[in-house]
């Protein structure tokens, strides 16, 4: 296919049902492909031509069709911090309900994209998509089922900067407990090697004294 993004483009703009069509054995559609490639323009076009195929046929979304580990393209650029393709797709979307399920869908691991950008770190894509949802983000959102939060696994990922800014703008999250009983500072603390580097020592101590002046709430 890497060749022939102009006849998918034009597969796309001839049957529109094709944009559902799962082309590889772990259910990527040439949305997810065009995304995991990088291929802004192809996604930007064929994300032009989802009306024409909800129009046309009273099908799901291409945005919205999920892989086999559950995920959505979205899942997918907000995994790679490509934000360019984020805002493409959730604007194309901007309409209530459907962007909150767009930006509220879990992949079978019980991620959202918003925990993807933060798992893997991706500052940019994790701020435009904390944008999108609003300044009161929806709770849920940034909580994975094992109750891991956002700010756990920066934290885990070594995303020192990253874990200080979610801490910054969601202090509940702070004293928040995983299916382990674990908070964001229990894992910190499992990461000593971190403190030998004054490179962290700035954020860990702002981090902290964030952690220290939160009230703690039993969640």
């Amino acid at each position: 296919m890497e060749s022939n993004w102009e006849d998918v483009v034009d597969m796309y703009k001839k049957y529109p049902w094709t944009g559902n069509a799962k082309l590889t054995r772990s259910g990527e559609t040439a949305l997810h492909i065009a995304v995991m490639k990088r291929k802004e323009g192809t996604v930007k076009r064929l994300v032009e031509l989802v009306d024409a195929a909800e129009t046309e046929a009273e099908e799901i979304s291409p945005l919205k069709v999920t892989n086999e580990r559950g995920n959505t393209p979205l899942h997918l650029a907000a995994s790679i911090g490509n934000t360019a393709m984020c805002e493409c797709m959730s604007k194309h979307l901007s309409s209530g309900e459907t962007l909150e399920q767009l930006l509220g869908h879990r992949n079978t691991a019980g991620e959202t994209p918003l925990f993807l950008a933060a798992l893997r770190g991706q500052r940019h894509a994790l701020d435009y998509l904390h944008k999108m949802c609003g300044p009161e983000m929806p709770y849920h959102y940034a909580r994975r089922a094992d109750g891991e939060t956002i700010l756990h696994v920066a934290i885990s990922g070594e995303y020192v900067d990253l874990a200080y800014d979610i801490s910054c703008k969601h202090r509940d999250l702070i004293h928040c407990v995983n299916e382990n009983g674990y908070t964001p500072l229990h894992v910190l603390a499992s990461k000593p090697a971190l403190f030998r580097s004054s490179l962290h020592l700035g954020p860990f101590d702002r981090f902290i004294y964030n952690y220290c002046r939160t009230p703690l709430v039993y969640m």
